[in-house]
């Protein structure tokens, strides 16, 4: 008998099908990961947007001067919410009075265009327009 050296072809596709497994199973935790920021920046803006409401149901008639660290002063948001480069994606968020006073701005920078999609239907019955514009996502309530 003479001893061959190599791999048998079972063992090759054994090999091939776990390199594929572990190459899917990346791909769907990056899913995930993407997930669970669109999730964490919308609930940052309905906070954000409860506490403009909150604004004006104190006694405010328009949004004139609104900002985040006064939304903070006022007890409207927690003091331990930081809005420059807290969004998920490393960005900053913003509150802003719309050129419809009536009306508030909330937008996140560095916000992918796919994650901003994702943001815009989430918010599609509830905002009164969405915008994307140079990685800057803005919801008008």
């Amino acid at each position: 008998m003479r001893k061959r050296s190599g791999f048998t072809l079972i063992e090759l596709v054994l090999v091939i099908s776990i390199v594929a497994l572990l190459l899917m199973a990346v791909g769907l935790t990056s899913g995930i990961r993407e997930n669970a920021k669109v999730h964490s920046a919308s609930e940052s803006v309905k906070a954000l947007r409860t506490a403009a409401e909150s604004y004006i149901a104190a006694g405010s008639m328009t949004y004139t001067g609104i900002t985040v660290d006064g939304l903070k002063t006022s007890g409207f948001l927690p003091g331990s919410f930081t809005a420059t480069g807290t969004n998920p994606w490393g960005g900053n968020y913003a509150i802003a009075p719309n050129t419809d006073a009536n009306k508030v701005d909330i937008s996140m920078t560095s916000v992918s265009a796919a994650a901003a999609a994702r943001l815009s239907a989430l918010f599609a019955n509830s905002a009164a327009s969405t915008s994307y514009a140079s990685e800057t996502w803005t919801a008008t309530f």
